[in-house]
């Protein structure tokens, strides 16, 4: 009896206390190149929201930007729950807001609705008329300045595809500058591989950190994740490249537990070494 207990003690709490304890994780990036561009502006990064109805959870999310007073708001995908109306999610969107612009991009449950995911980038259903706000990327940059350092930096974001054909061009394209590039893809695994003149900062999502703290080797031997290596957190590679890993907010809805691994607001900011 007492297994099964436990059992049920571990499900409750994966289910109904985890999941609604949102951490705001303060990730300091030691790169004096990205600092000069940046300087003290704070990115906040938001990932995997999955909404299917303004909750709880999502009203802490608002609450907490609130208090957070970010420079600039990024999400990377997932913002919809898997086939459900987007508009939900839209109206959560409409309420963010930064001096220095709201960027997103979409991940594979945002498209999962085939027809609908135009929803996210197009007013009105008008395929001429973009959005503003946010501004969703589709294989796709925009270049911003920032007001305290002067100095440009590209955002760039990736739209989901199996071939990664967007951001091989996106890619070609990036690499023909050396400006400081922020790259938003809801995957990490094309990370190594690009090639870039610049300091780069990828932010990914999708692994929601694995919902469940297991070992890495049981993740390496099951098929539920492909790449354990970047299942969440901060990782670099010479040549000032640096990759973050966000948890995300929401769940899968098939999946509705998180142990060990709480929903993150992922806060930004950059130093010299």
């Amino acid at each position: 009896m007492l297994p099964f207990f436990i059992l049920l003690l571990l499900a409750g709490y994966g289910y109904f206390v985890e999941p609604n304890s949102i951490r705001v994780e303060q990730v300091v990036i030691p790169d004096e190149y990205l600092h000069q561009a940046w300087g003290d502006a704070r990115i906040v990064q938001l990932s995997d929201l999955h909404i299917d109805k303004i909750g709880q959870r999502d009203k802490k999310v608002l609450q907490l930007l609130t208090d957070i007073k970010p420079d600039l708001i990024v999400i990377t995908g997932d913002i919809a729950q898997w086939n459900t109306d987007p508009q939900v999610a839209l109206q959560f969107l409409e309420r963010l807001t930064a001096p220095l612009g709201v960027y997103g991009i979409l991940g594979d449950s945002d498209i999962s609705s085939g027809r609908r995911s135009c929803i996210f980038c197009h007013a009105g259903g008008n395929v001429h008329q973009l959005r503003q706000h946010p501004r969703m990327l589709k294989n796709s940059s925009v270049e911003i300045t920032v007001p305290a350092t002067g100095k440009k930096v590209t955002i760039a974001g990736v739209f989901p595809t199996d071939d990664n054909a967007g951001l091989s061009a996106l890619v070609d394209h990036l690499g023909q500058t050396a400006e400081p590039v922020l790259l938003l893809d809801h995957f990490s695994e094309g990370w190594q591989q690009i090639r870039h003149k610049g300091p780069l900062l990828w932010l990914a999502g999708d692994t929601h950190g694995g919902q469940i703290d297991l070992p890495d080797f049981l993740w390496r031997d099951t098929y539920l994740v492909d790449y354990p290596r970047y299942m969440a957190g901060l990782f670099s590679a010479s040549g000032h490249k640096w990759l973050y890993v966000n948890r995300g907010i929401g769940t899968v809805s098939y999946f509705p537990f998180r142990i060990g691994v709480p929903p993150e607001i992922t806060v930004i900011s950059f130093k010299d070494k």
